[in-house]
């Protein structure tokens, strides 16, 4: 436990919680400084935050990207799907078009970390989103955060995106309902995300939660359903998460 200490320390208020058998990090107003733990999961904010509205940005997306490499999230007002990728971040519109996110850009609700691919699984019948699903919940441990990323050509893929929201924010529920969806076939790009494990539902939804950006940057969005044939699944598994939880704004 002496590597959790050592690479980050709270400016504001931190508390130090025990979950799952991970150690994990609440952050009140203030900053994360300190060396860059690769084994690390960042996630600003929190999901029941972000589906009773919270949508007002946190951090800019520059001192997000301090934290790592490889993740999702949105910004602020919810316009829109972000995905990161080798330390770039691209937000997805309703026109499900990925474009950089630009210096600034406050960011309301991110999961990020630097991947480092620790364990890869081949899964070679075909498959669709549920069987994909199932087939790693079968092997992933329950007590992790993983980041899982899958680099193929994908026979279908369903993405979605959001339109951005004005205050008084709507909940999520109601932002959902008017989603934007596309379905994209035989197409190379890249899934990115994260599986939760139940162990951390006091932070965000367990199980599977994956973005997807074309190779050629022409698309990206929500992944709402998938099918593929022979794959090779990259995980590497976290064993230190830190979420932030400020009234501030970090920049």
């Amino acid at each position: 436990m002496a590597k959790v200490g050592s690479w980050a320390y709270a400016l504001g208020v931190a508390i130090l919680v025990m979950s799952s058998g991970m150690v994990g990090y609440w952050l009140a107003p203030g900053e994360v400084s300190g060396e860059a733990d690769r084994d690390s999961y960042y996630q600003v904010s929190t999901y029941v935050r972000l589906s009773e509205g919270g949508y007002r940005g946190m951090i800019s997306v520059d001192r997000l990207m301090e934290h790592g490499d490889f993740g999702i999230g949105t910004v602020e007002g919810i316009d829109g799907e972000m995905m990161v990728l080798d330390g770039v971040a691209y937000r997805a519109g309703t026109d499900l078009v990925p474009v950089e996110v630009p210096a600034g850009t406050l960011i309301p609700f991110a999961m990020l970390t630097y991947f480092d691919e620790m364990v890869s699984y081949q899964l070679s019948e075909g498959l669709n989103y549920t069987t994909f699903k199932d087939r790693l919940d079968d092997v992933l441990q329950s007590k992790l955060v993983y980041a899982i990323m899958i680099e193929a050509e994908f026979d279908s893929i369903t993405i979605r995106s959001v339109p951005g929201q004005h205050v008084p924010y709507p909940p999520l529920v109601d932002v959902v309902a008017n989603q934007t969806t596309l379905r994209l076939e035989n197409v190379h790009g890249t899934m990115i995300g994260y599986y939760i494990s139940e162990g951390l539902g006091e932070i965000n939804v367990p199980g599977f939660h994956m973005h997807f950006l074309s190779r050629d940057l022409s698309y990206g969005g929500h992944v709402l359903d998938v099918e593929f044939g022979g794959i090779m699944v990259s995980v590497d598994p976290m064993i230190t998460y830190t979420v932030l939880v400020t009234d501030g704004v970090i920049t």
